[in-house]
């Protein structure tokens, strides 16, 4: 699945909060940032999880919201951003259809995957890479970025049902069918880990950015 890619690393001005805290959930929030539930390979469980989704020709951008350096690093070789320091970011352009599984290499606990599909209408959503807790690294990971206030739509393209159900319980989509989506609206400014509750070694984070002029949230 390897193709095409571009990249680049830049200093970023990050803005983020690093509390799990609660979330409300809305059942008719517009979508303003694609996800998807993916099989990458139906018949290998490792290759299952939640991704972003871009169009061909796409970019998706990650901010290092942590506190020690990572990368964003395909499984296949096929790109590689290098150690993206805290408070920078890398932008990666994805020029071949298809599902693209990565990890940080320094830290290759934390793994995501990027779906690039021709069907997609609009460039990826934002990105974050994230220490929910900076001194529990089963905490650390990537997550889809959002501003309080905007919603988080996943997509099963896959041939299970999924969900994408908060680990603190304050969201869950119920069973997203095959072919369906399901949307949630985040209001709080945190960081919100997440599984699919029938395989829950699917794993993702969302993280809610406070708006300007906004309260952020409580340091738990």
């Amino acid at each position: 699945m390897a193709g095409p890619y571009r990249w680049c690393v830049r200093a970023g001005v990050v803005i983020a909060a690093v509390a799990l805290v609660s979330v409300p959930v809305s059942t008719v929030a517009q979508s303003e940032a694609p996800a998807a539930m993916v099989e990458g390979s139906p018949r290998d469980i490792n290759s299952w999880g939640f991704a972003p989704q871009v169009p061909v020709g796409g970019t998706l951008t990650w901010t290092n919201l942590g506190a020690q350096a990572h990368t964003v690093t395909a499984s296949d070789g096929s790109f590689d951003s290098g150690p993206v320091e805290p408070g920078t970011d890398t932008t990666i352009e994805f020029d071949t259809p298809g599902v693209f599984p990565y990890v940080c290499s320094l830290h290759p606990s934390m793994k995501g995957f990027v779906v690039v599909s021709p069907d997609a209408s609009s460039d990826g959503p934002s990105m974050a890479i994230v220490e929910g807790r900076p001194t529990v690294a089963s905490t650390w990971g990537f997550g889809i970025s959002v501003d309080a206030g905007s919603s988080l739509t996943w997509t099963n393209t896959g041939a299970q049902a999924h969900t994408a159900t908060a680990n603190d319980g304050s969201f869950d989509t119920g069973l997203v069918a095959p072919g369906k989506s399901a949307s949630v609206e985040f209001d709080t400014p945190g960081v919100f880990a997440y599984i699919c509750t029938p395989h829950p070694w699917m794993k993702g984070n969302v993280v809610v950015n406070p708006v300007a002029g906004g309260v952020g949230a409580a340091m738990q």
